[in-house]
């Protein structure tokens, strides 16, 4: 990756921090798929673990 450093074209995600998290949800996905994990119930049961550790104002929504 190269930080700090745009793409002079804003349709272009080429070798952008997004093209990456792409990357990483992808692979992750795939992980799941192959072992039947249920990222819809995995993140909801995440989100209020999380919810209940950390005090934040960000709060999961379901169906958004």
């Amino acid at each position: 990756m190269r930080k700090g450093l745009k793409d002079q074209n804003s349709n272009e995600i080429r070798g952008t921090i997004g093209e990456k998290i792409w990357d990483v949800i992808y692979y992750a996905l795939a992980i799941a798929n192959i072992y039947d994990v249920d990222m819809e119930q995995v993140i909801k049961v995440k989100s209020e673990m999380n919810e209940s550790r950390y005090l934040s104002k960000v709060k999961f929504e379901a169906g958004r």
